[in-house]
């Protein structure tokens, strides 16, 4: 194929792709999915997946657990082109009523919330099954099956509609 004929080609394959057209909502929204909820929560795959690509491990932040009796820890700072910028990733081991789960979470900036949640329906079967506004914070809880696994899906974002643009996406499925 001549030079002439490819560049085109080239270019006219790209912008047909979904990719050439994804803005940080695709990608937070593709980044949750691929994380955390296509496989459902699983701890040791994704400190794998962050080891291979060298996130920077965090210090230790409870906040981005959905949970509160949590066994075991790990978070990172995400990096990559496929990730939102200043991405952080936890998972944990925890236990909620009684039983034992794992959860993964995603905290993304910068990230329109309403256009996440109107996003993340088109692209799931959740079912919303709780909503609480506390303080300043803003809490949904949806049931959803992923990854051939039942999953619990907690969104949390600011109440202020300046700081809308953060988000906390989290799936809770039994150990």
């Amino acid at each position: 194929m001549s030079k002439a004929v490819f560049v085109p080609a080239l270019a006219a394959m790209w912008l047909t792709s979904p990719l050439a057209h994804a803005d940080n909502v695709d990608l937070a929204l593709e980044a949750f999915h691929g994380i955390c909820l296509a496989h459902g929560p699983d701890f040791e795959r994704t400190a794998a997946v962050a080891g291979r690509r060298g996130w920077t491990p965090l210090s230790g932040d409870a906040a981005l657990a959905p949970v509160d009796d949590v066994k075991a820890f790990q978070g990172w700072e995400a990096t990559g082109d496929d990730l939102p910028a200043k991405t952080m990733i936890a998972v944990t081991k925890a236990t909620l009523n009684g039983k034992a789960v794992q959860t993964c979470s995603i905290r993304l900036f910068d990230v329109d919330r309403a256009a996440f949640e109107e996003r993340f329906f088109a692209r799931t079967d959740a079912e919303k099954i709780g909503e609480d506004r506390k303080g300043t914070q803003v809490s949904k809880l949806y049931i959803l099956i992923a990854g051939n696994r039942k999953q619990l899906v907690h969104l949390t974002s600011p109440r202020s509609r300046i700081k809308s643009s953060m988000i906390i996406a989290s799936s809770i499925a039994d150990d």
